[in-house]
């Protein structure tokens, strides 16, 4: 799944966003792209979840369309 991940500025808010979403269970792996500002994450895991895990954390997210 891949989401677009807003107010992502700088290299430690992808790794924010890469750490707060390996932490989830399900989550096999996660890729952060900082220009683009997606997160791409794989494994079993509610979409829903993934977005309220990094709005929480100051960076609100929504799934991406494909």
């Amino acid at each position: 799944m891949k989401f677009t991940v807003e107010n992502m500025k700088c290299g430690g808010c992808s790794s924010t966003v890469q750490t707060k979403l390996a932490a989830l269970v399900g989550v096999e792996q996660v890729t952060v792209d900082l220009v683009s500002k997606t997160a791409e994450v794989q494994g079993f895991v509610d979409p829903e979840l993934v977005i309220d895990t990094l709005t929480e954390a100051g960076y609100p997210a929504e799934l991406a369309e494909e």
